[in-house]
């Protein structure tokens, strides 16, 4: 809600052990690593061409849905109750529980569709998009959060819930690492095996993405949070993984293998740099120049004050702040700027008489995957793609950004967003991406669009409460809690 309090959970006085960096940090290069993962310039041998990508990856052709009103009319909304956190500490007294709408229960029951349509029971893993059999580490968030959800909903027993995640958990486990590190950017969903550029080398795959990993890490932690009989098996993940190699000078670094060398540079820019570093601090890392406010400019967007950063590659949509929302709460700190990003989406509203919503998105389209950025190289409301392009005909509205909005906030304009993302579902089984500037539906229905939908309406049941235990503490960890505090913009 605009204008509430909530508490954040600042992440500080963290000790990070030294350790060797077996390859050279790049630090005077300009960083390539404002978006998370690196497109492969091959096709995948076991992909049918044509192909395009999501993120920056190389994915198989959409398959096409066919029009079913049954999936609107026909489907259950008997959703049983959500989940209460168990009684323990300072959750001893939940908020009740909001009832969702008709309709949301049927949108909720869409992104299901896409969970059961496209889940891999021998790895555990989800599609990233449908048709493309291959996951990034951020999609396995996306997939851990939704299990939650679906079980959060009542659409899903906690018992197969259980199975779906310690199933995917093993194949984290057992999962082949780049350099015998950190995941490598692209898996099988059928094998479980590096996928992409160099995955059947010595190399198992061409390097990491720190931004991936944070966000995976966040999610792991919610997993021993709520699932304490899974808590072994993510202790064991991330004791096989390297992830000291991924933070370097405090802040997050990531790789990519070439055909000459191995590059290890700075990844993450403002908004997505904070959210997934605080995966890492939830782990013991001291990350904590990725929250100083350097690398920072100000400028002014339709007469709105909005910070953006001043490196290459500097990305910036509303969804590392809309994700940071719905699973950690809201923070007190200089960089959220989820509340600007709110104002402007209406300030562009009324300029336009249209509803725009930007974000990340994949796309059933040339160039297959956009940044709808808020503002990017000195131009505000440009869409490029992965490498910076600026796209003609892009994506004005992003149901999964849009349903996000529409649950944290609470006015006439959160409204008319759930009633476009509602009427955008229609006549599809799961939530499309979104809608095109020439006002077609973008059809590249994906995992990443059906798990905000689905965790926006838990967040909605839950009575806006994040899933991050606002009392989260780590072994070896200092955590401040910070109410009511708010860095000075000067």
């Amino acid at each position: 809600m605009m204008g509430r309090t909530r508490v954040w959970i600042t992440l500080i006085g963290i000790v990070l052990s030294s350790f060797t960096i077996s390859v050279k940090a790049e630090t005077d290069s300009p960083s390539f690593y404002g978006k998370r993962s690196v497109a492969p310039n091959e096709t995948l041998p076991d992909q049918a061409a044509p192909t395009f990508q999501r993120r920056s990856i190389v994915m198989a052709p959409q398959i096409a849905e066919p029009i079913d009103e049954r999936a609107v009319t026909d489907e259950s909304t008997d959703l049983t109750p959500a989940f209460v956190q168990d009684a323990k500490d300072s959750h001893d007294l939940p908020l009740p529980l909001i009832e969702l709408t008709r309709n949301e229960k049927l949108l909720a029951k869409k992104a299901q569709y896409y969970f059961d349509r496209n889940w891999n029971e021998n790895t555990g893993l989800t599609d990233s998009v449908q048709g493309y059999h291959h996951v990034t580490m951020w999609d396995v968030a996306s997939d851990i959060s939704a299990q939650f959800s679906l079980e959060g909903l009542g659409l899903q027993s906690k018992e197969f819930t259980h199975r779906k995640l310690k199933r995917l958990l093993t194949t984290l486990l057992e999962a082949p690492l780049y350099q015998s590190k950190l995941p490598n950017r692209e898996y099988s969903t059928k094998t479980g095996k590096p996928s992409g550029r160099y995955s059947n080398t010595k190399s198992n795959g061409n390097g990491w993405s720190a931004l991936d990993i944070g966000r995976l890490l966040i999610w792991l932690h919610i997993i021993k949070q709520e699932k304490e009989e899974l808590a072994p098996l993510v202790d064991n993940i991330v004791s096989k993984w390297s992830l000291a190699s991924s933070v370097h000078n405090k802040t997050l670094y990531g790789t990519k293998l070439g055909k000459q060398s191995e590059h290890y540079r700075q990844e993450g820019r403002l908004g997505y740099l904070q959210y997934a570093a605080s995966g890492f601090a939830l782990f013991g890392f001291d990350v904590s120049e990725s929250y100083q406010k350097t690398d920072i400019d100000k400028v002014i967007i339709d007469d709105i004050p909005f910070y953006i950063d001043s490196r290459n590659m500097p990305f910036s949509t509303p969804d590392p702040y809309v994700l940071t929302r719905l699973e950690l709460g809201e923070p007190t700190a200089w960089w959220d700027q989820l509340d600007t990003i709110y104002t402007l989406h209406k300030a562009k509203e009324k300029q336009t008489k249209r509803l725009w919503v930007f974000g990340e998105d994949a796309m059933n389209q040339t160039p297959w995957f956009a940044y709808n950025n808020i503002f990017f190289y000195g131009k505000s409301w440009l869409s490029t793609s992965a490498g910076g392009k600026p796209i003609e005909v892009f994506q004005v509205f992003s149901n999964k950004v849009a349903f996000g909005l529409s649950v944290i906030y609470d006015d006439e304009y959160a409204e008319r967003l759930v009633e476009n993302v509602i009427a955008n579902s229609l006549y599809s089984r799961s939530v499309p991406t979104g809608i095109y500037s020439d006002g077609l539906t973008n059809t590249a229905h994906n995992i990443n669009t059906n798990s905000m939908i689905l965790s926006s309406l838990l967040y909605k049941r839950k009575n806006n409460t994040a899933m991050l235990h606002t009392d989260a503490k780590l072994d070896n960890k200092a955590v401040t809690v910070l109410a009511d505090i708010k860095e000075s913009d000067e």
